[in-house]
């Protein structure tokens, strides 16, 4: 009777903590703040403390269309799964705003008003198979003046950059006008007079992409002033800047001033050095007096990076002849030496820098240093008159003595700067109202000139367009944007992936593949070398019997053909070894939890069970 009474209680508790939760839920959705908790690695649904600042300082409503082809994604698990993380952050974005963003999550369906809407939206459809079918992933965002900004594709493989692309579309779209950025420079980037070819040369498409997205007005070194109003200063090898423009710089700094600064230690398209002979016969230094060591930057003019593990291959002569070598001093960086997790600089494949120097903080600065692009630690440091129209590749590779040590090559710099003007009493009464400045950093010049970065494709005469081979252009613009965004941006990282790759398999695949790519090399070399004593044996024999195999020459062939099949064979098992262990990995994950977690759940239950019902015993006994 009181085992029965025991279980009716387990039971009636078991009703009773149902009800409450369900109780907790309605409750707790229906306030206006509800009670929620993120468990998920990386806190994928959790807004950053930068993004809820920037909502709140929102003064105009803002509005997002999201159009999603559920149906046409609905078999296609990455694009499906993507739209439903795109749709969750959005909500959050909305509930975190109170009101001040609005979300609509449109269908667009074939030959619709919506479609039509999001075509002329700019929002492009994408192929999803092969099979000739479309879908829309993108998204509208649009401010109360009317500015709209659209992102075509919301790509899964760009995820971890959600919140800061929407971030800052909402930035660019509540403001009234386009931003304004200021810039400084010795270099001819703009419209400018070629006296080799006798005609205008067009802007460099560095500045010409500036334009398109900001308002960009162009300072001259012997201005002096810096314009009434502007929202960051870009200033890319400075050189023979006079005094009142140095000390307007420097006051910008001092006041907390946005500044993206391009110093060069070997300027190779400095074109007062360049004079006729073009690119890469260069080599000024930038100039920008005493500011950068006031502020805390050290950089030393002249001193250039050599990086053997990010060097360009170019082709030049050697002692053998004309050769491809790996020239140190110009660098093709890869994902490995960029900042991963700010959205500004994480999502660039690839940048080329040109004998680029090398930046640090001054010792017991109270700058903040970020890394942004970063070497490897097979460097070391040479002269910059080693480079230009007369460098000899082989040569820097012949006397590379590796320092093992890495080189920041770009980095961000935040706190308050002192001033390179002010006198020792006047710098301790402004160091407690200077403001915090960000200054970004990049120790190249040449990385902006067109060479650098992107190629023009032509038809006889006629431009068909350039074509991008590094994201040079990319840093500059996401750097201005982020410098002329609100500072909410500035705090923005990036942020998880809701997709887990199988990292156990793709460790297995890639074990495989390396053993399959080792036998397969070593089958090729062992047939070129069959094949070349095949040719020698032919080379022997007289012009009329050259096409007569003898008994030698066909035992070389049976050899030949017995270890082809072999190796086949060898290859096939490889790729079957693989097969197998996947199945086995996925066989054991499917016992891991059908079977054994479940199992050892229940096992812990029944134990505390037993336990619990053995306490109760011995406090009756």
């Amino acid at each position: 009777m009181k085992s029965i009474n025991r279980r009716s209680a387990a039971l009636i508790g078991c009703a009773l903590l149902l009800a409450a939760w369900l109780a907790l839920n309605a409750i707790t959705s229906s306030v206006r703040s509800p009670l929620r908790v993120d468990l998920t690695e990386g806190s994928l649904y959790t807004l950053s403390p930068g993004t809820r600042a920037l909502l709140r300082s929102l003064d105009e409503p803002v509005h997002i269309d999201f159009y999603y082809s559920a149906d046409a994604a609905k078999d296609i698990p990455v694009l499906r799964n993507h739209a439903i993380r795109v749709e969750e952050f959005l909500d959050e974005l909305a509930r975190e705003s109170q009101g001040r963003v609005e979300v609509r999550v449109i269908d667009p369906l074939p030959y619709s008003e919506a479609e039509d809407a999001a075509n002329a939206a700019g929002i492009a459809p994408i192929q999803a198979d092969g099979s000739g079918r479309q879908l829309m992933l993108g998204m509208l965002i649009s401010g109360a003046t009317d500015r709209r900004e659209g992102i075509p594709y919301l790509n899964p493989a760009d995820e971890a950059y959600l919140e800061y692309d929407i971030s800052r579309a909402i930035v660019n779209v509540s403001r009234a006008t386009r931003a304004r950025v200021a810039l400084i420079t010795s270099l001819p980037m703009d419209s400018s007079f070629d006296p080799r070819g006798q005609r205008m040369a067009p802007p460099w498409q560095v500045l010409a992409q500036l334009r398109s997205l900001f308002e960009v007005e162009v300072v001259a070194p012997d201005a002096q002033k810096l314009p009434d109003r502007f929202d960051a200063l870009v200033i890319a090898h400075p050189k023979g800047l006079n005094e009142q423009l140095l000390r307007a710089i420097d006051g910008y700094a001092v006041g907390g001033g946005n500044i993206l600064l391009f110093l060069d230690p070997y300027c190779e398209s400095d074109a007062q050095a360049a004079g006729a002979m073009g690119f890469g016969a260069g080599g000024g230094a930038s100039d920008l007096g005493a500011l950068p060591g006031a502020w805390g930057i050290v950089w030393k003019a002249g001193e250039v990076v050599a990086d053997r593990t990010y060097a360009q291959r170019v082709r030049a002569r050697s002692n053998e002849g004309l050769a491809t070598i790996d020239y140190v001093a110009w660098l093709l960086l890869t994902k490995d030496a960029i900042l991963k997790d700010d959205p500004a600089y994480g999502a660039l494949a690839n940048l080329v820098m040109l004998s680029a120097g090398s930046l640090s903080s001054v010792e017991g600065s109270a700058l903040e240093v970020t890394p942004l692009i970063v070497s490897s630690t097979d460097t070391m440091m040479i002269d910059g008159s080693k480079l230009g129209a007369f460098a000899d590749p082989a040569a820097l590779l012949r006397e590379f003595k590796p320092s093992n040590q890495r080189h920041l090559l770009a980095a961000r710099f935040t706190g308050p700067v002192k001033s390179a003007f002010a006198s020792e009493g006047v710098q301790a009464a402004a160091s407690a109202q200077a403001k915090p400045a960000t200054i970004v950093a990049v120790a190249d010049a040449d990385m902006l000139r067109n060479e650098a970065w992107t190629q023009e494709e032509r038809l006889g005469s006629l431009s068909l367009g350039w074509r991008p081979f590094a994201d040079n252009a990319s840093l500059l613009i996401n750097a201005v944007e982020q410098l002329c965004g609100d500072t909410a941006l500035l705090s923005l990282r990036a942020r998880g992936s809701s997709q887990r790759p199988f990292d156990v398999v793709r460790e297995l695949q890639r074990v495989a593949e390396e053993r399959y790519r080792a036998r397969e090399q070593e089958l090729t070399t062992r047939i070129a070398e069959s094949q070349a004593r095949i040719n020698d044996l032919q080379k022997q024999k007289s012009p009329d019997q050259r096409l007569v195999l003898t008994d030698e020459q066909q035992s070389q062939l049976v050899a030949l053909q017995e270890e082809l099949g072999e190796a086949r064979k060898e290859l096939r098992q490889v790729q079957f070894s693989l097969r197998k262990e996947v199945e086995a990995l996925g066989h054991t994950l499917m016992l891991l939890n059908v079977v054994a977690w479940p199992l050892l759940v229940a096992c812990l239950a029944v134990g505390w069970g037993l336990r619990r019902t053995h306490f109760k015993r011995g406090i009756a006994r």
